[in-house]
């Protein structure tokens, strides 16, 4: 079979063939146990300690049985157990010694360096008859990141499921099939992982390395260093880690399967319980929106019997830490397999792993668990799965290890559709297919990467506000919990930037970690342009979104003075208060939530010295007379917060002169429901603890800054855009926000204001765009040419682009 027609193979099957496999598969179920080896000694964690206990030994007994009468045949006489204590066992009457002696290891030692040289062409020797499997080498053939990782792996599928003669009897030898079962302990070579390692010969009971198919000194039924301490066949070569890590991910994409099903039966469950009982949501027709469910509705919420809900609460958190514990457990595993070329005691795998390695983890549920972790922006989460995050950190730091690894993490990834995971695939018992976009173009997922810098950001954002609370004695253990696990991440994310500094030229394209550019849905250059520019803009916006500055002035007398700040008094006067120790945790979290959860067009300044003191720059929506004008705020968190909603002020008035909406009035107030300003039902009022400034900000942006802003004036009926009150009314907004929301930010007096950043970034990048819209606004309004807006946007842009310095943060 040609290469070209290898690859193909998973995805084009003719109908004699996929008849020939669908036979196959169906038989392949009638396999008598001695073809298969099914391995399963998992212990319930839902059953009492003892009972766990009894039933591992039951099952133990019952494998050892098993195992014995699978390979060696009734009435063998070979020794079965997980450890001879030291003694030599017998094998068909040859004493076989666990230890290797001085000439046993030079032969070894010979063999693999002649192995070596030959599998790597250096004597220009061909493979040995008894093994096909492909040489290993540092460089994997398939290096491209346009190739999908079933195809990268195809090449060295024979590693995984080779049949070779036995090296004794020259009869034929399977590389066991098994079910990896993640159990408690510390062993990184777990029993039914160490099994699957062996090659066993079932005619003379011979044990080899299910990688280099060398003769091992164990047991026929060795499982691995956890049964017998002698045992070394996790170290033999590079195909036998490779072989791990396989089956390992192999154990977990099952588990990692079954409870994505189990979950998402859960929840139709229980929204089929609930159906009907929701309360209507708040649409966009209020100003403000309902908090009550955001992001917080839970199993247990609704109405029905509190004893069943109880005990349904009771049995999902049960299911819930018990494959928390999986996770924990497998990320553990799956580090440990992984190449450590820089530790003390590094083995020549470590140093040229096989090559395989990068796209087992690619095709695995490994990257979909990473990026749920990493997407997860909730910092009390992170302090309840501490566990679970530093064994994450651990695999992330591991990755960037080696090159094969690191591209894992800074490369685009593939997104799955179809698949039960890597080992069924492996055995040619299911195929993979690949999301594609609506142009039959791979889908591809932002790099974990991306994802982790995100996670950097916000534990940055977390420490700068944490600092604070490090001054009060009543410091809680959630605190300090958190601010190690946020100091830890920051600390991976320089071990990792290091690394891709280092390995990061091999990686194809131009910028290492960058996300896949956005496809354009239509064709041309027009299209191909504005995608380009809201994808540089969103990227701009993302870097600047969220910073902790100096807001304030030293002053010897007052301490800090914030003269540019609306809200300065309440600070002068609340400097002695003190914030309750959960109110201010609740606050150093929501803000680190928020440095990288603002959307486009927001940015937020948090004060250095006082976290209640926040400014806010909003930029107007696109079709809306508001498009492209910077809109200031300035925001306090009361004392009480979030007891009670924060105080909002619009800065951008005209300096007093312009109301910008019937909820923006031109004494800065903000008409919001959210912020207790403006009456609305009783959804759509802050709740303590639920409500989020995030959500007043958004809400600002989509919900007041809109497209017919006439109609929010009570009493004005419904939104007509054909309206000629409503588009005289946008004609004067549009003029207003030409003037005191663009133009004015182009002067002089901002060059050293903490917007100096954003506002160079916002209008250099969207210049063009901001530039046609004021002349299609001048055509339809004259007030436009009677005031030469256009000539004063085009001088002040020629000031920006000569100001060599940005302050902003």
């Amino acid at each position: 079979m040609s290469p070209a027609r290898k690859n193909k193979r998973t995805r084009e099957r003719s109908p004699i063939n996929e008849d020939a496999r669908k036979r196959a598969r169906k038989s392949s179920q009638n396999v008598p146990d001695s073809d298969v080896i099914i391995v399963d000694d998992s212990d319930d964690d839902d059953l009492t300690a003892i009972l766990a206990r009894i039933k591992e030994q039951e099952e133990s007994e019952r494998l050892a049985k098993e195992l014995n009468e699978q390979w060696n045949g009734a009435g063998s006489s070979a020794e079965v157990g997980s450890s001879n204590g030291g003694r030599e066992s017998s094998t068909n009457g040859h004493a076989t010694s666990d230890i290797e002696d001085d000439e046993a290891i030079a032969r070894r030692l010979q063999k693999e360096w002649d192995d070596a040289e030959r599998l790597n062409g250096v004597n220009g020797s061909a493979e040995p008859s008894t093994s096909k499997l492909p040489p290993v080498s540092h460089v994997e053939s398939f290096t491209s990141e346009d190739t999908a990782p079933d195809q990268r792996l195809l090449q060295y599928k024979e590693v995984f499921t080779a049949e070779r003669p036995c090296t004794k009897c020259q009869k034929s030898v399977r590389s066991p099939r098994g079910y990896v079962v993640f159990k408690s302990g510390d062993e990184d070579i777990q029993p039914t992982l160490g099994l699957l390692l062996h090659a066993p010969c079932s005619s003379c009971s011979t044990n080899h390395c299910r990688g280099c198919f060398s003769p091992q000194v164990c047991s026929i039924s060795c499982r691995g260093k956890t049964s017998n301490s002698k045992c070394t066949v996790h170290l033999c070569c590079a195909r036998v880690r490779a072989i791990a890590l396989f089956e390992v991910l192999g154990g977990f994409d099952r588990q990692f399967l079954g409870e994505r099903a189990n979950s998402q039966s859960r929840a139709f469950d229980m929204a089929t319980k609930n159906k009907g009982s929701a309360s209507n949501s708040v649409g966009p027709g209020g100003t403000g929106y309902g908090s009550e469910d955001y992001g917080h509705r839970g199993y247990g919420s609704r109405s029905g019997s509190k004893k069943y809900e109880t005990r349904h609460d009771k049995r999902n958190k049960e299911l819930a830490s018990h494959f928390e514990e999986i996770i924990i457990r497998a990320l553990r595993i799956v580090t440990s397999l992984l190449p450590a070329p820089y530790s003390d005691s590094a083995e020549v795998f470590d140093m040229l792993p096989h090559p395989s390695i990068g796209s087992l983890i690619s095709l695995s549920q490994i990257p979909d668990l990473l990026s749920q972790l990493l997407r997860n922006d909730s910092v009390t989460d992170w302090s309840n799965r501490s566990t679970t995050y530093y064994s994450m950190l651990a695999l992330l730091r591991r990755m960037a290890d080696c090159e094969l690894t690191l591209q894992v993490l800074v490369e685009p990834r593939w997104q799955m559709s179809k698949g039960q995971g890597i080992e069924n695939w492996m055995w040619d018992e299911n195929d993979i297919e690949w999301a594609m976009t609506s142009d039959r173009k791979p889908d591809r997922a932002p790099a974990l990467y991306e994802h982790f810098k995100k996670l950097r950001k916000q534990s940055q954002a977390f420490i700068s506000g944490a600092s604070q609370l490090m001054d009060y004695d009543e410091n809680s253990e959630e605190t300090v919990m958190a601010t190690s696990l946020c100091g830890d991440i920051i600390a991976a994310g320089d071990d990792i930037e290091r690394a891709i500094t280092v390995l990061g030229g091999s990686f194809s394209g131009a910028e290492v970690g960058a996300s896949e550019e956005p496809r354009p849905a239509g064709k041309g250059k027009k299209r191909d342009d504005n995608v380009n520019l809201e994808r540089v803009y969103s990227q701009a916006c993302e870097n600047l979104a969220f910073h902790h500055i100096p807001l304030g002035i030293p002053d010897d007398t007052a301490g800090w003075r914030y003269p540019d700040y609306n809200y300065a008094d309440l600070l002068k006067s609340t400097q002695n208060s003190t914030r309750s120790p959960k109110d201010r945790l609740h606050l150093v979290k929501e803000l680190a939530v928020m440095a990288t959860s603002l959307p486009p067009g927001i940015w937020v300044r948090v004060d250095e010295v006082r976290n209640d003191c926040i400014k806010i720059m909003i930029a107007g929506p696109e079709g809306t007379p508001y498009a492209n004008g910077l809109f200031e705020f300035d925001c306090f968190m009361p004392i009480n917060y979030p007891q009670v909603p924060p105080q909002m002020h619009l800065r951008t008035t005209g300096k007093g002169s312009v109301r910008f909406n019937p909820n923006l009035y031109d004494s800065g107030k903000v008409c919001l429901s959210l912020l207790g300003t403006w009456s609305g039902r009783p959804e759509e009022q802050w709740s303590p603890y639920r409500s989020t400034l995030l959500q007043v900000l958004v809400s600002i942006q989509s919900m007041i800054l809109i497209d017919l802003p006439y109609f929010n004036e009570p009493g004005y009926g419904q939104a007509n855009p054909k309206s000629p009150a409503s588009i005289k009314y946008n004609k004067n907004i549009a003029l207003q926000t030409t003037k005191w929301a663009i133009i004015e930010w182009l002067q002089d007096s901002y060059q050293d204001s903490i917007w100096a950043d954003v506002i160079h970034s916002h209008f250099t990048i969207r210049e063009d765009l901001i530039r046609k819209q004021i002349s299609n606004w001048s055509k339809a309004d004259q007030a436009f040419e009677h005031q030469s807006l256009l000539a004063d946007f085009d001088k002040g842009m020629a000031f920006l682009k000569q100001r060599k310095t940005l302050p902003g943060r």
